[in-house]
């Protein structure tokens, strides 16, 4: 049976003022579904089921030329092609024809459920978010509403509209438009390409939040399936400092630079002890201990929430003595004056080209120049691990049999370094 739409009086629903109202019933493959419109009108007033049209096209259901009565015809017109248009949409994008949701339409009462930006914000406000990813996620919405505008001309689609063939391959084209396209944002700035990376990464937070949407059950099925590759020169070179490298930015005079100088002992810290910016920003003095002749670090990693036991070398000792009586950490509580991380891979750069130093300096790289300086004086990597706080499980087995003293001698193979 073909799909039709029609339209009947319901006689027995008819008021004290001889006003019958207006039903419409859908039919397809057998199946029915009728419901009252906003129309009534006086039987008298109704046309043969036979199409008879307006000037301007619509059909004409009930006769007269008031403005009452087309306004009637007019209701009754939009209601048949909500209906139409709804009905196309699931035949393009091979969904089930269901009558109920066509009715919804019909009425204006679908319930499409979570748009994409609001299940964004949703995981945005999940629990245990490190400020910085929540930032990230920020500036994924602000992206995909540049993206939704340029390529689809919408404010904000629902995540249904996502299993619709107009929205086939989403995350394919946003990575395209990401590195791609250069466009404006609503404050009037220039957004720029970016490096396939960064699209990758915002392509995942999308996945996340459908997932949570999955987990809801605002839909069925995450559509969001493309797999990506970062291509070979877009890979992130992971820089490290060698031991000459360190040493000359260890001797740099900046004596005639305060702010330089303070974030030079930041990052020779780092490379002295392993610890993240974010974990140095964060270190207290509830977190040394003595043991023996050696202080140590004993401190739950931000990030990972694990434990970082890292006995303190001479070279760190000696920055953590300068700022002792510093008014700057004692105001703040901290043990090393530190600014943001942004400004601090700034400085770090300039500090690298006044070294004379060829790599991209960031936070990141004292970490890990101290996970290979370490290794290299031939530190296992399973005692490494436990310095640095590393977060495998397999690995934390391994930690429970490794015991301080073993950890003391791993360090002073490292120290020994320093002391030629």
């Amino acid at each position: 049976m073909a799909f039709t739409i029609s339209f009947l009086l319901r006689k027995d629903k008819t008021n004290k003022k001889g006003e019958t109202p207006v039903f419409c019933r859908i039919a397809h493959q057998g199946k029915r579904i009728d419901f009252q419109t906003e129309v009534k009108i006086p039987m008298d007033r109704w046309l043969p089921p036979v199409v008879k049209l307006e000037k301007n096209g619509d059909q004409m259901f009930i006769k007269g030329t008031s403005e009452f009565i087309k306004e009637k015809n007019r209701l009754l017109n939009q209601t048949r092609t909500r209906i139409l248009r709804g009905y196309n949409d699931l035949v393009s994008s091979n969904e089930e024809i269901v009558l109920k949701k066509l009715k919804a339409i019909a009425k204006g009462q679908e319930e499409k459920g979570l748009t994409f930006l609001e299940a964004l914000e949703k995981s945005k406000q999940r629990s245990g978010l490190r400020p910085n990813t929540i930032r990230r996620i920020q500036v994924t919405i602000d992206n995909l509403k540049l993206f939704l505008k340029d390529e689809f001309g919408k404010e904000d689609i629902h995540l249904s509209d996502l299993l619709k063939n107009n929205y086939k391959g989403f995350d394919i084209r946003y990575v395209d438009w990401c590195t791609t396209k250069t466009t404006v944002r609503f404050d009037g700035s220039i957004r720029y390409p970016k490096k396939h990376e960064t699209a990758i990464r915002e392509v995942r937070h999308f996945r996340k939040a459908i997932n949570m949407a999955v987990q809801l059950g605002e839909m069925d099925k995450n559509p969001l399936i493309a797999e990506f590759k970062i291509p070979k020169d877009e890979k992130t070179k992971r820089e490290v400092l060698t031991l000459e490298e360190l040493k000359k930015l260890m001797e740099l005079d900046l004596s005639d630079k305060l702010n330089m100088d303070r974030i030079r002992d930041c990052f020779v810290f780092q490379c002295f002890t392993g610890l993240a910016f974010v974990d140095i920003d964060s270190l207290k003095k509830e977190h040394l201990f003595k043991r023996n002749e050696r202080t140590w670090i004993i401190k739950e990693r931000v990030k990972s929430s694990t434990v970082a036991k890292v006995p303190l070398l001479p070279q760190a000792q000696v920055i953590l003595d300068k700022y002792r009586d510093d008014p700057v950490c004692a105001g703040k509580d901290k043990l090393i004056p530190v600014i943001s991380n942004k400004n601090y891979n700034v400085y770090l750069q300039s500090m690298a080209e006044l070294a004379s130093i060829e790599k991209h300096l960031t936070s990141h790289v004292g970490r890990k120049t101290f996970a290979t300086l370490v290794y290299n004086a031939g530190t296992d990597r399973s005692k490494l691990k436990e310095m640095t706080g590393h977060s495998d499980e397999t690995i934390t087995q391994i930690y429970a049999s490794i015991t301080d003293d073993t950890l003391e001698r791993e360090i002073d193979k490292f120290e020994g370094l320093f002391t030629d």
